[in-house]
């Protein structure tokens, strides 16, 4: 799929996490994730690290857009930052 061909070329440079969902991000230590390597989903444990940092999301041409839009809220949840603070700031 697109999305996997994405993940394989980012985790070329980068700590990449190819996720199905908002809800594989579980907390700020826990992701659930896709391992294009083993083919299955494991979960890796201080994804997150604390402070500032910056983070790229990409996807595939059929992924929703709401997919992407939930994900990026549950990021922005797991440093603290309410939905509802987002929407405000909207």
């Amino acid at each position: 799929s697109n999305t996997s061909h994405l993940a394989e070329m980012g985790e070329e440079k980068l700590p990449t996490y190819f996720v199905l969902n908002a809800s594989r991000l579980v907390s700020a230590t826990e992701i659930k994730h896709y391992d294009s390597h083993e083919k299955r989903e494991v979960v890796s444990p201080f994804w997150l690290p604390p402070g500032p940092v910056v983070v790229g999301i990409t996807a595939g041409a059929s992924c929703p857009n709401n997919l992407i839009e939930e994900t990026l809220i549950r990021l922005f949840e797991l440093r603290g930052i309410s939905r509802a603070r987002l929407e405000t700031a909207a």
